[in-house]
C-alpha cells in the first residue's frame, strides 16, 4: 500500500512539473513584445502601483471606474526592483496565474484524485482563456488565484473534521474529537485569504456565498458532518468579513467612488421596472461563452471565441452531468465527492452570474471567478472516460494517458497560434494595445529627440501619457500631451519635435498656425496598421510663436489665477448663419499645471445668457509645464433660431474636477490682471449672425 502510494505521489508530481512548465513557458514567451504594446487600464495599474512605491497609500484606488489595490500593492514589491516598467505588472499577473494553476490541482487532488487535478491543471495551463488572463497586467487574475486558495484551506478543514468525525465513531475519547471541536487552523487561515478576495474584483462579493451554500447542501446530505463543520465555516466567514471590512467602510463612505457597479446593472434595473428584455437576451449571450459564442471585443479575446472548443465543450456537459449525479445521490456515498461536485458546481454559476447579467461583452474579465472551476469539468468526464475504456485488452499499456497528453499539446499548439499569431497581429489588438504610441515611445528612447510633445485621441493622464511613463526609459523629459484634432502646443524648448498619429492629426482649422514647422520622417509601422501614419515635425519656438503673433488679435495678456495667459484669439468665422459653426481658436501661455481645467467659449444672448458655447480643453491642465504656449480650438453650432444681429463672445477657464458631479459647481479663474475686466471672462469680439 505504502509503495502504491509512493508511485502515484511521483507520478503526480512529475505530471504537475510538466504542466507547470508548461505554462511558465506560455506565460513568459515575448512577454515584453506580445501584445505589443498596452492598454490605458494596464498602465492605469502601472502608475498607481509606481506611486505606491514613493509611499502612496490607499484601501481603494478611484483611477478610472475605481479598483480593488491588492494586484497594485503587489505589483508595486516588483517595481521596487525593476523599476516603473510595465514588465512588473505582467510578471506578477503571471506569478498570480501560475498560483491558480497550483492551488487548483492541490484542492481537486484532494477532492477528486490526482490524475483529475493533473487534467485540471493542464486545461489552465494551455486554454486560450487562462493564458490571455495571466498575461494582462490587470487585477482580475488575483480573484481566482486566491479564492482558489481559500476553497483548498477550507476543503482541509472540512476534511479534518471528517476525520476527527469518523476516529470518534471508532471509540476515541480524545477531547480534540469532541462534540464541539475547536475550528480548524484551516477555516482560519480560509477566512484570512477569502477576505483579501474582496480586495481583488469585484465578483468576489458574490463568490463568498458558495461556503455557506456548501453547509446548506450538507444540512441535506451529511449532517454529522454539518454539526462539526459549522462552526468553523462561521468562523471563517466572520473572519473575511473583518479582513474585508476595512474596504466595504471606505466604500460605504465614498458611495461616489466605484461607478463601475451602476453601470454593470442596468438590466437588473430595467427589471424592477418591468423590462425583462435586456436580462434575458444577456443570460442567453452568457450561457453562450462557455462554447458557443465568446467575448467579441478584441482587446480581451479573439472575436468571438467561446471560452471552451468543441471537444472541451461536450467533455464540459459530460463533467457537469456527472457532478450534478454525484450531489443528488450524495448519501449513497461515504466521502467528500458529492460536497465537492456541489461546491464546484456552485462556484461554476456564482462565477457565471455576472455575465447572465451583463452579458458576453467584456464576459473574459467580468467571469474570471469561475475560471478554475470551469476547467474541472471537463477533466472530470475525462478521467472517467480514461477508467471506463482502460480494460479494453486490445489497447497498448499507456495509450490513454499518451491519448489524453495528445489532447493537450494539440490545445496548447491551437492557443499558441490563436494567441501569439492570430490575436497578437490582429489590427484592432494593436490599437486597442496603442502600438503606436509605444512606437512613438521607443523613438524617443533611441535618445535622437528630447523636447517633445504628442498628439493622441486620450491626452489625460491616465491614458496615453499612463502608457508612456511605464514605456520611456525614466532618465528622459516626459512629452507634453494635446489632441491636435482640436489643439496645438508649442513647447517652451527652443526646439522641439511633434508627433501626429494618424487617429489624431492636425485639425485642418489648425494647419494655418503650422506652417513653418518642418517635416522631419515618418516612422515606419506595419502596412495594416490602423492608426498609422506616425508623422514628426521639427518646431522652432521662436519662429512659430512670431508666426502666431500675426495671425492672432494680440491683447494685453489677461493673467487667469497664475495658471494660464490668455494672448489672443482669432475668429475664423466673423459671421455665420443660424444653424452654422462657430470656429474661433484662442491662444494660451502656461504658468503652472492646473488639473481638471477647462476652458469655455460663449455666444451671449441680450439676456447675459449664453445661447451657444463650447467648453473643452484638449491640452489636459494636469500635464502642464511653465512657459509652454498653445493653442485651443472652439467650434459650436447656433441655434436654427437665432436671430440675426451681433452677440459678444467671451472667454474663459474653470476647474472641474471629476466631471464636476451635481454636487460640485465649476470654479471659475479669477482675472488678477490687468485691471478693468470683468471677474473670470474676457471679451472678445461680437459675432455677427447673418440671414441665411
Amino acid at each position: 500500500m505504502v509503495v502504491w502510494m509512493r508511485k502515484e505521489r511521483n507520478a503526480y508530481l512529475a505530471w504537475m512539473l510538466l504542466v507547470l512548465l508548461t505554462a511558465v513557458s506560455l506565460r513568459l514567451l515575448a512577454l515584453t513584445t506580445i501584445p505589443s504594446g498596452l492598454t490605458h487600464d494596464e498602465a492605469d495599474h502601472g502608475i498607481t502601483a509606481w506611486s505606491i512605491v514613493n509611499g502612496a497609500r490607499a484601501l481603494y484606488f478611484t483611477i478610472g471606474y475605481g479598483r480593488e489595490p491588492l494586484y497594485d500593492y503587489a505589483t508595486a514589491v516588483l517595481m521596487r526592483f525593476l523599476g516603473p516598467t510595465y514588465l512588473a505588472g505582467r510578471l506578477t499577473a503571471d506569478y498570480f496565474g501560475l498560483i491558480l494553476i497550483a492551488g487548483m490541482a492541490a484542492w481537486v487532488r484532494r477532492a477528486f484524485g490526482w490524475q483529475t487535478a493533473v487534467l485540471t491543471a493542464a486545461g489552465l495551463a494551455v486554454g486560450f482563456w487562462p493564458l490571455m488572463t495571466a498575461r494582462q497586467s490587470l487585477r482580475s487574475i488575483t480573484l481566482p488565484a486566491l479564492f482558489t486558495l481559500a476553497v483548498y484551506l477550507f476543503w482541509r478543514g472540512l476534511e479534518e473534521n471528517r476525520t476527527r468525525m469518523n476516529t470518534n465513531k471508532h471509540g476515541a475519547k480524545s477531547a480534540s474529537i469532541g462534540v464541539h471541536p475547536r475550528p480548524s487552523l484551516f477555516f482560519i487561515a480560509a477566512g484570512v485569504v477569502l477576505g483579501l478576495t474582496f480586495y481583488t474584483y469585484i465578483p468576489a462579493r458574490l463568490l463568498w456565498a458558495i461556503f455557506p451554500a456548501v453547509l446548506l447542501y450538507l444540512a441535506w446530505q451529511n449532517r454529522p458532518l454539518l454539526r462539526r463543520a459549522w462552526r468553523g465555516t462561521a468562523v471563517m466567514l466572520l473572519l473575511a468579513g473583518l479582513v474585508g471590512m476595512p474596504l466595504f467602510a471606505y466604500l460605504l463612505a465614498h458611495p461616489d467612488a466605484e461607478t463601475r457597479i451602476g453601470q454593470l446593472s442596468a438590466p437588473l434595473t430595467a427589471v424592477t421596472q418591468g423590462n425583462f428584455a435586456p436580462l434575458w437576451r444577456n443570460t442567453l449571450a452568457g450561457l453562450g461563452i462557455l462554447f458557443l459564442r465568446g467575448d467579441d471585443y478584441w482587446r480581451y479575446n479573439v472575436s468571438g471565441k467561446p471560452l471552451l472548443g468543441s471537444l472541451m465543450a461536450l467533455l464540459l456537459i459530460g463533467g457537469l452531468g456527472m457532478a450534478a449525479w454525484w450531489v443528488v445521490t450524495g448519501k449513497r456515498r461515504a466521502d467528500l465527492r458529492p460536497a465537492a461536485a456541489f461546491l464546484a458546481l456552485a462556484w461554476l454559476l456564482v462565477g457565471l452570474a455576472p455575465v447572465l447579467v451583463t452579458g458576453a461583452r467584456l464576459s473574459t474579465t467580468q467571469a474570471i471567478g469561475m475560471q478554475p472551476a470551469l476547467y474541472l469539468f471537463p477533466a472530470l468526464a475525462l478521467r472517467q472516460l480514461l477508467a471506463a475504456i482502460r480494460n479494453l485488452r486490445w489497447l497498448p499499456a499507456y495509450s490513454l494517458e499518451l491519448a489524453a497528453f495528445l489532447l493537450f499539446c494539440g490545445t496548447a499548439v491551437f492557443t499558441a497560434r490563436d494567441y501569439f499569431s492570430i490575436w497578437a497581429n490582429q489590427p484592432d489588438v494593436r490599437v486597442e494595445y496603442e502600438s503606436t504610441m509605444v512606437a512613438a515611445m521607443q523613438a524617443i528612447n533611441a535618445g535622437q529627440i528630447r523636447d517633445t510633445a504628442v498628439s493622441t485621441q486620450t491626452p489625460g493622464p491616465f491614458h496615453t501619457p499612463a502608457v508612456a511613463a511605464l514605456t520611456l526609459a525614466p532618465d528622459l523629459p516626459r512629452p507634453r500631451w494635446f489632441d491636435g484634432r482640436a489643439s496645438l502646443i508649442l513647447p517652451s524648448a527652443a526646439q522641439s519635435t511633434l508627433f501626429f498619429p494618424g487617429f489624431a492629426p492636425l485639425n485642418p482649422a489648425l494647419q494655418g498656425y503650422f506652417a513653418t514647422a518642418v517635416f522631419r520622417q515618418t516612422l515606419p509601422l506595419r502596412p495594416t496598421d490602423l492608426d498609422r501614419p506616425l508623422t514628426l515635425y521639427t518646431v522652432d519656438r521662436a519662429q512659430m510663436a512670431a508666426d502666431w503673433a500675426v495671425q492672432f488679435q494680440q491683447s494685453v495678456p489677461v493673467n487667469f489665477g497664475d495658471t494660464a495667459v490668455f494672448l489672443g484669439y482669432d475668429l475664423q468665422t466673423p459671421t455665420v448663419a443660424p444653424g452654422g459653426v462657430v470656429t474661433v481658436a484662442t491662444w494660451w501661455r502656461v504658468e503652472r499645471p492646473l488639473p481638471d481645467a477647462v476652458l469655455f467659449t460663449q455666444m451671449m444672448g441680450p439676456d447675459g445668457r449664453p445661447i451657444a458655447q463650447s467648453d473643452r480643453l484638449d491640452v489636459p491642465g494636469a500635464n502642464w509645464q511653465a512657459g509652454d504656449q498653445f493653442i485651443q480650438l472652439h467650434q459650436f453650432t447656433l441655434p436654427e433660431d437665432t436671430a440675426v444681429g451681433q452677440y459678444p463672445l467671451i472667454v474663459g477657464l474653470y476647474t472641474c474636477p471629476a466631471g464636476c458631479p451635481q454636487q460640485t459647481a465649476p470654479q471659475r479663474l479669477p482675472i488678477l490682471s490687468p485691471v478693468g475686466l470683468p471677474a473670470d471672462y474676457v471679451p472678445l469680439t461680437s459675432l455677427e449672425v447673418v440671414a441665411p
